[in-house]
């Protein structure tokens, strides 16, 4: 009896720290960014495509600024898998309500996200893109 309660103990325990680590990665994501970088399928998106592009993080919805549209996902972030995983889901249009699983590196003012370009993709497991993998990794710069 006592190693089940021990167990329990420590799953708990493991849980309220999961759960600091999301809460203050979430807060460390409020705000504005810009657009750096954008690779898909294993090639660049040339920078003038990808210009005046940017990023509004409110607390767990992500905006994405193209052009003057707007496109808007709620996302769930979970800092103890290795790589740190990012659930995304959209609000409209044809992917609506489909989680989009990706993975996140946060380091300072840089912010890197890998995900894949359908629902019914597996997460990603490293940062980078290749040929015929729908996988697309975009860099955000904290906007001063």
């Amino acid at each position: 009896m006592r190693t089940s309660a021990a167990a329990l103990v420590v799953m708990f325990a493991c849980l309220a720290s999961a759960q600091e680590a999301a809460k203050k990665d979430l807060a460390a994501l409020q705000g504005k960014w810009v657009m750096t970088a954008l690779e898909v399928n294993g090639k660049l998106v040339a920078e003038d495509k990808i210009k005046d592009t940017f990023l509004i993080i409110k607390d767990n919805t992500y905006t994405t600024q193209v052009k003057g549209k707007g496109h808007e996902t709620t996302f769930t972030l979970d800092p103890a898998k290795n790589p740190k995983a990012i659930d995304m889901v959209f609000t409209e249009g044809d992917k609506k309500d489909r989680v989009l699983r990706g993975i996140y590196l946060l380091d300072g003012d840089t912010l890197k996200i890998c995900r894949g370009l359908q629902p019914e993709q597996e997460r990603p497991t490293e940062f980078g893109t290749w040929p015929n993998t729908n996988l697309f990794l975009v860099t955000w710069k904290r906007a001063k």
